[in-house]
């Protein structure tokens, strides 16, 4: 438990750093509503929206046809919001979607290699 914890935390921190670094926002609260496109604001609602009704994996492949179709910085912001909205949830609710902790890291790994940021996860996600 110690550990998944831990794996969910490093997930927020980095999503954090990311954030702050690349977007300039300060806000911890990585809702849709840090997302100025309506546009981008309403396919991050509808993936979390996917999430929260117990359809992860869907929302999960709904975000990476949205990354094959367009790997603008907006695409980036709604998987970084969709992975901190993840990071959030408790350990029955992804355990009901057959998820954990490292399942999650590993697709944050996977996203940020599409913006050409897969370094700078290994780096934060070094194996002890």
């Amino acid at each position: 438990m110690f550990e998944q914890d831990y794996i969910m935390r490093m997930i927020h921190d980095l999503i954090r750093i990311l954030m702050k670094t690349i977007f300039q926002t300060e806000d911890e609260n990585f809702s849709p509503y840090l997302i100025e496109n309506p546009e981008t604001r309403e396919k991050a609602e509808d993936l979390l929206r996917l999430a929260d009704s117990g359809n992860i994996r869907q929302a999960e492949a709904k975000l990476s046809d949205l990354i094959q179709d367009e790997t603008a910085l907006d695409t980036l912001l709604i998987g970084l919001t969709f992975y901190a909205h993840l990071s959030e949830l408790d350990e029955k609710t992804l355990a009901e979607q057959h998820l954990t902790p490292e399942t999650i890291q590993e697709h944050l790994k996977q996203l940020l290699s599409a913006y050409g940021l897969g370094a700078m996860a290994d780096t934060f996600f070094f194996e002890i």
